[in-house]
């Protein structure tokens, strides 16, 4: 099968890109740069522009779009809502008049409102799950939150199926070292995060099992690691950081925050790789 992967020459794409190959399927890089890999095919492609998109996933049977800015942190605001958002439209717009039969979507559990929101509020129960109302307050959050209303109405007028995979903060072990275990001991560093993360591994499982599911119609799942990335009890930390929201079911020692029932159940999706590896 012939996938495009948007957004293959990334942080979580190449993952995704050397995973999927090693799977056996031919992939199509789409991105703004060359890949490491230049062995791979790629074109280079601004989504943005819709005359590109449907240019460059012309033959694809399926479209794995991880392009956008990943965080609002360093653009302005209205670059990042209408890069991630036309880029999102245009891919789905694309894949309805090509006929492409399988969009997934990389969402973020920034649709809840975190990690980036301006006003603290807390979620209403934990662990969250697929059923929590979304609550996004920034731009990079409102542009996840409408890139799955897009594949929502892209299902509803073609034939097609999309999964829009919820994705906490994506580490390889070399990130996570850099990144969060200088701040282990401050329990406040990942509160807005809810403590969670995957690693780029396990991401790019869940995009090939959601290649491979034979399921039809619009489906969300969260995706993470198994635990929390502070080897704290969660619970104490939901009473700690966030006491007026409801402990829904038992949430045992270091156990993620985020639900991946959904994804186990439907997908066949279980996390292989937690931080207290990568030593």
């Amino acid at each position: 099968m012939h996938i495009a992967v948007t957004g293959g020459s990334g942080h979580t794409g190449k993952e995704v890109v050397r995973h999927l190959i090693d799977h056996g399927y031919n992939i199509q890089i789409l991105d703004r740069k060359p890949p490491e890999d230049l062995s791979i095919p790629y074109k280079l492609c601004r989504l943005e522009d819709f005359g590109q998109a449907v240019s460059c996933l012309k033959g694809c049977r399926a479209i794995i779009h991880l392009a956008a800015i990943p965080r609002p942190t360093y653009h302005p605001d209205h670059v990042v809502f209408h890069t991630n958002v036309l880029a999102a439209y245009n891919v789905f717009e694309a894949a309805a008049l090509l006929g492409i039969p399988r969009v997934i979507y990389a969402s973020s559990i920034a649709i809840t409102g975190y990690p980036f929101y301006e006003k603290f509020f807390e979620p209403d129960y934990v662990p969250l799950d697929e059923d929590h109302p979304p609550a996004p307050q920034d731009a990079y959050a409102l542009s996840k939150h409408l890139g799955e209303e897009i594949g929502k109405a892209f299902v509803r007028r073609t034939d097609s199926s999309v999964i829009s995979l919820r994705l906490p903060w994506i580490h390889t072990p070399r990130s996570f070292q850099e990144d969060i275990m200088p701040h282990q001991h401050d329990l406040e560093f990942g509160a807005s995060n809810l403590w969670a993360y995957v690693d780029t591994r396990d991401v790019a499982l869940a995009f090939r099992l959601s290649l491979e599911t034979a399921t039809q119609g619009y489906h969300d799942f969260y995706i993470s690691a198994p635990d929390n990335f502070m080897d704290k009890d969660s619970a104490d930390l939901v009473r700690q950081f966030y006491p007026q929201t409801e402990i829904r079911a038992a949430i045992r020692g270091t156990r993620s925050l985020l639900s991946t029932s959904k994804a186990e159940q439907v997908l066949g999706f279980r996390a292989a790789h937690t931080w207290k590896d990568y030593h």
